[in-house]
């Protein structure tokens, strides 16, 4: 950052990021004047608010994925593969052999 005032370069002196901002504090060593800025978001505050985002949707998609196996289940019309399984031997069944005899 340059000095406003003598247009000096100016050292860091320090980088705060404890409010979920970047602000860094500037000093010149010239004049002594002293500025900060705000560089936006830290880093850390971007991670952890992609986190939640992430965590959210895939409890979303959990929820949704439990209601329709739900659903599946509770739906008589539906064959889960187990009743899939008997149908396909029930076409090899004794009684259906000694039907067509």
């Amino acid at each position: 950052m340059i000095c406003a005032k003598c247009s000096e370069e100016m050292r860091m002196t320090e980088k705060d990021t404890s409010s979920g901002r970047d602000i860094r504090e500037y000093a010149c060593d010239g004049c002594g004047h002293t500025d900060w800025e705000e560089s936006g978001p830290a880093l850390w505050q971007i991670l952890s608010d992609d986190r939640k985002e992430l965590e959210a949707a895939q409890a979303n998609r959990a929820l949704v994925a439990g209601s329709d196996a739900r659903r599946e289940s509770l739906e008589p019309g539906r064959s889960s593969a187990k009743s899939l399984w008997n149908r396909l031997f029930a076409c090899f069944s004794k009684e259906r052999l000694k039907g067509k005899s």
